[in-house]
């Protein structure tokens, strides 16, 4: 008997899982949709998917797990209409950056029996730092030797946490559970912050008189910082910025404060030697960012995976080994 893995949309991350998915032991049968073709067929020549299918309707009713890799907008379109066809014992896991939206969808539209999680798996150190491929391009190892977020519903069943687990430990992740809010906070930080700061500064140079001068003058700290705003499109932005808003805004205060302080600095005489060791101070915190990543050491953090009861299914169809039973207090 095989079990089924959907994954809906076949973007970088979902093909990237797709391929993953091939050192999983166990007869394991991958099928894959993404609304554009051209990406769909993309994703099956790099054998992310063994079976391509034209609309998940079908599909979606067997599938033991399914895992989303779309827009926020377009899961909630298929849970509403699809979600009451997953079969009994399914695990729907989502992988976009904010968890909300999510979690609120599947309490509306999934059926009781059907089980849910969020996970944001993180790019690993080889993809991140020396990756000269392209940022869209799909591999294996996309996500080893980094981290898994793993976000629960209240009430998740061991079951459920395995498939994440084990799902995290086939990429070569290390399990993070987070909370919902410090999830969404941390990645409106991280992700959608500079995009935003990237699109200010487009603002601020073609908005003053000196645009022309900066266009013919402007070199490569420039391209890299406005490129941000060029991520995503501007309407996803929009609408992750709609649904996050509480937080974004939060960090955006944060950004805001910190350049009142560098401005106060570099406003007063006599402070070269505070400007200097303020940058002095950002460089060994992205320095030290960046090693940590590259060691996938976050032993300070003082955060782990809680070793979970048994593998489940889905675990044994991974091909891990139980892991040891939680200690009962």
């Amino acid at each position: 008997m095989s079990y089924e893995v959907l994954i809906l949309g076949l973007d970088r991350c979902g093909a990237s899982i797709g391929m993953a998915l091939r050192r999983a032991q166990g007869e394991v049968r991958r099928i894959g949709f993404d609304p554009e073709k051209r990406i769909a067929r993309k994703a099956q020549e790099l054998d992310a998917v063994d079976t391509l299918v034209p609309h998940p309707r079908g599909a979606i009713k067997t599938a033991d797990l399914i895992i989303f890799s779309l827009p926020p907008a377009e899961v909630e379109v298929y849970l509403e209409n699809l979600g009451g066809t997953i079969k009994e014992g399914a695990v729907v896991l989502d992988t976009g950056p904010i968890k909300r939206a999510f979690f609120d969808c599947a309490q509306r539209h999934l059926p009781r029996g059907r089980h849910y999680v969020g996970a944001t798996p993180i790019i690993g150190p080889e993809a991140l730092l020396r990756d000269s491929s392209g940022t869209d391009v799909p591999r294996e190892d996309l996500f080893q030797g980094s981290s898994m977020a793993i976000i629960a519903p209240p009430g998740a069943s061991e079951d459920t946490l395995d498939v994440a687990v084990n799902l995290a430990e086939l990429l070569g992740a290390a399990p993070l559970f987070m909370d919902l809010s410090e999830h969404d906070s941390a990645l409106a930080g991280a992700e959608d912050l500079p995009a935003f700061l990237g699109a200010a500064l487009v603002h601020a140079a073609s908005d003053s008189a000196s645009w022309p001068e900066v266009q013919r003058l402007a070199g490569n700290n420039f391209a890299q910082a406005v490129s941000l705003c060029g991520l995503l499109e501007p309407a996803a932005l929009t609408k992750h910025w709609a649904m996050n808003r509480e937080h974004l805004l939060a960090k955006m205060d944060a950004l805001i404060g910190e350049l009142q302080r560098l401005r106060q600095l570099l406003a007063q005489e006599g402070q070269e030697e505070a400007v200097e060791d303020y940058l002095e101070q950002a460089d060994r915190s992205r320095h030290d960012w960046i090693a940590a990543r590259e060691r996938a050491d976050w032993s300070g953090e003082g955060r782990g995976a809680t070793p979970a009861r048994d593998a489940g299914f889905l675990g044994r169809l991974f091909g891990f080994r139980s892991r040891e039973p939680r200690s009962k207090k």
